[in-house]
């Protein structure tokens, strides 16, 4: 059961007002609106709770205009959990049946896992009748103007694989010699049906490192995309399948590739959970959750075998800097590779702007904000940038293709797989 508006608005009521969220907030800096920083969107969230505001669409759209950066919360000096209360207030609108209908049937279908599965396994032909690839080969781009999700506006969508990596890479992949780990991989949407090559560089260079894989059947969705809009009944669906799956075998850990499902494994579950029987199976390896880098770091990689003569930079994905602590651990692994010379932008931490369906639905409003970024990785006049997050490359690649840059963006394993002639 959800937290009562009483027990939200009490915990509201902390913020003091001092406006420090406004200097860091990534929607707030493009539209100075009251409403667009979680300051207002606490005020909104007691005014709910006082019954002067009602659970109506315009409410719902004022909540859903935060990209859950979680700046916010890190710099609150009276600690108040922003990012919690706006998904709070996101969950009471959608109880109130405020959830847009676009929304709410693509999270029906998410929760379908055999039927999810066999769309996205099969679709790649479907996607070449409604896209095209780009001219710099980045992605593809809509040959009509679909006005949705900024299709109509040139965005750049990823190829969707041939097959998903679970169909290319075995159920278990074994090292050569004793395994110094035995894991299972968690690849989420991303890597299982679009960078499937990122997938599979990331088992790769864990099994070239002792590791032993499990790719695991049945996996679906984290449900990131439907708790963060406020369908968290949808998302227990989802989280109910995984909890079950990941707790059955004994595992060194689970690993994560992608930012928003290692923050869903390890932290969001206990919320999504709450008043689910598989709640005590999540708490059983839920401290086994790990970024893949952070677990290659702890591990201790094994020697670079290539020189990698490059010039690379980084992107910080929030789910991954805030919401794992993992920063300096892909750091270590790509400044250590021979040839490779690394150069921070000037705010590697700042939101790209993407966040999940956010870039869908305020996709004028997400391009403002990854201006920024982009011009950002355009300064350091690197070759490649990497990033921890799917949605992050994707929300790059779009921008930088925007730009007419030719900076290829890569999923952190890809750069080490290249260290390591994989």
């Amino acid at each position: 059961m959800s937290k009562s508006l009483d027990e939200l608005k009490a915990a509201a009521l902390k913020c003091t007002r001092c406006g420090q969220c406004l200097t860091i907030c990534p929607v707030y800096g493009k539209t100075y609106e009251e409403s667009n920083s979680s300051r207002g969107k606490l005020f909104l969230l007691r005014s709910l709770a006082d019954g002067t505001v009602k659970p109506t669409k315009e409410l719902m759209e004022l909540a859903a205009r935060c990209t859950l950066c979680m700046r916010c919360k890190a710099i609150c000096p009276s600690g108040v959990n922003t990012t919690d209360l706006i998904m709070a207030l996101r969950r009471k609108m959608a109880e109130e049946g405020q959830l847009p209908a676009a929304k709410s049937i693509a999270f029906k279908a998410v929760t379908k896992g055999r039927l999810f599965d066999m769309a996205l396994s099969h679709a790649k032909p479907f996607q070449s009748i409604l896209f095209k690839n780009t001219e710099n080969g980045a992605g593809k781009v809509s040959r009509i103007p679909i006005p949705a999700a900024g299709l109509n506006l040139r965005r750049v969508v990823p190829a969707l694989a041939d097959k998903p990596l679970r169909k290319v890479m075995p159920a278990v992949s074994s090292p050569k010699g004793s395994a110094r780990a035995r894991v299972a991989f968690f690849p989420g949407c991303m890597l299982n049906y679009v960078y499937v090559n990122a997938g599979k560089a990331l088992i790769d260079v864990l099994v070239a490192n002792g590791v032993e894989v499990h790719l695991l059947d049945n996996l679906q969705c984290c449900g990131t995309p439907l708790f963060s809009s406020g369908d968290f009944d949808g998302a227990a669906l989802l989280a109910e399948n995984n909890a079950r799956i990941l707790s059955r075998g004994s595992f060194d850990a689970v690993i994560t590739g992608c930012a928003t499902c290692g923050s869903a494994l390890s932290k969001e579950y206990g919320e999504v959970l709450q008043n689910s029987d598989t709640l005590s199976a999540w708490e059983g390896f839920k401290d086994k959750v790990f970024d893949f880098s952070d677990f290659l770091t702890k591990l201790g990689p094994a020697p670079y075998v290539q020189n990698v003569p490059l010039k690379a930079t980084y992107h910080d994905a929030c789910h991954l800097v805030r919401g794992m602590g993992v920063s300096k651990q892909p750091r270590s692994l790509i400044r250590a590779i021979p040839g490779l010379r690394f150069v921070e932008m000037s705010r590697p931490d700042v939101c790209c702007g993407c966040a999940g369906t956010f870039s869908a639905t305020h996709y004028d409003l997400s391009q403002q904000i990854l201006a920024d970024k982009t011009s950002d990785i355009l300064s350091t006049g690197a070759d490649v940038v990497a990033t921890g997050c799917s949605a992050c490359k994707m929300q790059l690649i779009d921008g930088l293709s925007h730009r007419g840059a030719n900076i290829r963006v890569l999923h952190t394993a890809e750069l080490l797989a290249k260290a390591y002639g994989l």
